[in-house]
């Protein structure tokens, strides 16, 4: 199987790369012949090249190649334009069919601006040409099936239907014999009546000699169409008659295949619910920012969205097989923070497992780790992130030794940092190294119409849940909704709903059936009522409970850790609630 036998085919898919990469590339088969190429590769096309070393590697290793520097790499050491080379930069992948390489497809850069753009993302690079090979590989299939479909007329018809390339039969008398339904609908042909003016087109370009291609531009009751026409010459031993093998496609349809291959990737963007433009234009924009390692800082109320935002940026990005690790900067204590994000070595302090422990850095190495709440960050450790982030290491507690990792970094908060750097209460060469790429998620109520949206997703998470069958929100329900300020987001609004599945199971849920409920729940909220106010209070019983906890393991000469079992809360819970109740341990 040789790419030169469906050589139209790479080329065009040749021009549709370096459209969408903007990027000068170049297709060869096994025996180094450029079957395609575009920019100044193109005059050369048909060619046998000359001591291509990079391509031959490609081929005989199975594996891409990545040149940074060509005519001084290795693998150019042996080539005619070794230290002499005009290109800036140079990856190329090879192409399989049937488990063996058939050919490379080259990416080639001749200035900064090209080699600035080949290199910014190299794993996308490679992902995408892979996907480019794949498809390469496939239309070489087709062209093998339609070899053997030639040979029977019976089966021709009903198996050239199911490609989805048009595909036209002509003999030497210019006579069309063969059309599957494809063609029929790029050519505008009833019944397989083709317009004679098109009829005269395809017949001049099935008898010209030494043309294996060509474009033509059709105009249909639909507009304007490009399509490509390719040919090849068919014998028939019954008759001895020559016949033409026209394939036809869609020159828009081609482009539209390079494109799709990055559509996948877009995905993960499509778990975080909203149909509005302000929410629309932040996934967007969110998606490109995935496409980099560069630093993200996440702003945004309470309960807007932060955290699954960060995890879209992640499984969106070429480090989605590795990690992500979340660290809620506000809820773990001060003193426990440092070694949760370095780890520490044994003995590095008093309780201290003895085979020391990775901090989260390292669990995230190759991949993203999210720092929650970084606006909570205490000023010492707020210098240790700042050394990670400028020399990609880290160094454990208790070790001289620094460890380089590759993490990329998701920040969020809920509070102004720019205000805490002016008032001196976050470092200012930390905030700009955070914030190189800055994303703002708009507030629930600015953006109403995913009030609706959201509310579609929870009832129908909650039925799930709750074994319910509830319908949805009568208007006077929704324009209630639409009303109130949803001061904790998108999280409050969950809770709310959930509220409402405990006493609602089916039907619709309406201001007659549910009135009272939704008017309880939505004014306590909105109001906000002290319970400080009174003797009573539950913070004051909570607090009060805490300290009691405390002195009792101080006094049996324990732990404080020991105090969360007392109490029945988590480790994490407790010391976020001393630092909240500023109680002295």
């Amino acid at each position: 199987m040789d790419l030169m036998n469906i050589q139209p085919v790479v080329q065009s898919i040749a021009d549709a790369i370096a459209a969408v990469l903007k990027i000068e590339v170049e297709i060869a088969n096994h025996h180094f012949i450029r079957v395609a190429g575009t920019g100044e590769q193109r005059v050369s096309v048909l060619h046998k090249m000359e001591g291509d070393l990079v391509y031959k590697s490609a081929i005989r290793t199975g594996q891409p190649v990545i040149i940074t520097n060509p005519g001084y790499a290795e693998v150019c050491q042996r080539c005619q334009l070794f230290q002499n080379c005009s290109e800036t930069g140079e990856i190329c992948t090879p192409i399989t069919y049937d488990n063996r390489a058939i050919g490379v497809i080259g990416l080639l850069a001749f200035n900064e601006e090209q080699r600035q753009r080949l290199f910014e993302n190299t794993d996308g690079i490679l992902t995408f040409l892979g996907k480019m090979a794949d498809l390469l590989s496939s239309k070489l299939h087709l062209y093998h099936l339609i070899q053997q479909l030639t040979s029977n007329s019976e089966k021709m018809e009903k198996l050239m239907n199911l490609v989805h390339v048009g595909m036209i039969v002509i003999d030497e008398k210019g006579k069309l014999n063969e059309m599957n339904l494809k063609a029929e609908m790029l050519l505008g042909a009833e019944n397989k009546a083709v317009p004679l003016h098109v009829q005269n087109l395809i017949r001049d370009f099935a008898w010209e000699s030494g043309v294996f291609s060509r474009t033509i531009t059709l105009v249909t009751s639909r507009g304007e169409k490009s399509l490509l026409l390719t040919k090849q010459k068919l014998s028939s031993p019954a008759s001895y008659q020559t016949e033409y093998l026209i394939s036809i496609q869609d020159v828009k349809e081609i482009r539209n295949l390079a494109e799709m291959a990055a559509e996948d990737q877009k995905k993960p963007f499509d778990q975080i619910i909203g149909i509005s433009t302000q929410i629309t234009e932040v996934k967007k924009y969110a998606f490109k920012v995935s496409q980099s390692d560069s630093t993200v800082l996440i702003q945004g109320e309470s309960g807007t969205g932060k955290e699954e935002f960060a995890r879209a940026i992640h499984h969106a990005s070429m480090r989605k097989e590795h990690a992500f690790i979340t660290v809620n900067c506000g809820a773990i204590p001060e003193h426990l923070l440092e070694s949760e994000l370095f780890g520490y070595e044994r003995g590095a302090f008093t309780g201290a497992n003895q085979k020391g422990k990775p901090g989260k850095f390292e669990l995230a190495h190759q991949g993203t780790i999210f720092l929650d709440e970084i606006g909570e960050m205490p000023p010492l450790l707020q210098v240790k992130l700042l050394r990670v982030l400028q020399q990609k290491e880290i160094e454990r507690l208790g070790s001289t030794h620094t460890i380089p990792v590759d993490v990329r970094v998701i920040a969020a908060t809920n509070k102004d940092l720019q205000e805490m750097v002016n008032n001196g209460l976050f470092r200012e060469d930390l905030y700009f190294r955070l914030n190189v790429i800055p994303i703002v998620i708009p507030p629930l109520r600015s953006r109403k119409e995913d009030i609706i949206a959201l509310s579609d997703y929870f009832i129908s998470l909650f039925n799930e849940q709750f074994h319910a069958n509830v319908l949805g929100f009568g208007k006077n329900v929704i324009s209630v909704m639409l009303n109130y300020p949803w001061k904790g987001n998108v999280r409050e609004l969950k809770n709310f709903i959930e509220y409402l599945f405990n006493f609602i199971t089916n039907g619709w849920i309406t201001m007659e059936a549910a009135g009272e409920l939704i008017q309880r729940k939505l004014e306590m909220e909105k109001q906000k009522i002290p319970l400080t106010s009174t003797s009573f209070s539950l913070v004051e019983m909570e607090k009060d409970l805490i300290k009691k906890a405390l002195q009792y393991v101080h006094n049996h000469q324990l732990n404080v850790e020991d105090a969360s079992q007392l109490l029945g809360i988590g480790r994490a819970t407790l010391f976020r609630k001393i630092k909240k109740y500023q109680i002295d341990i």
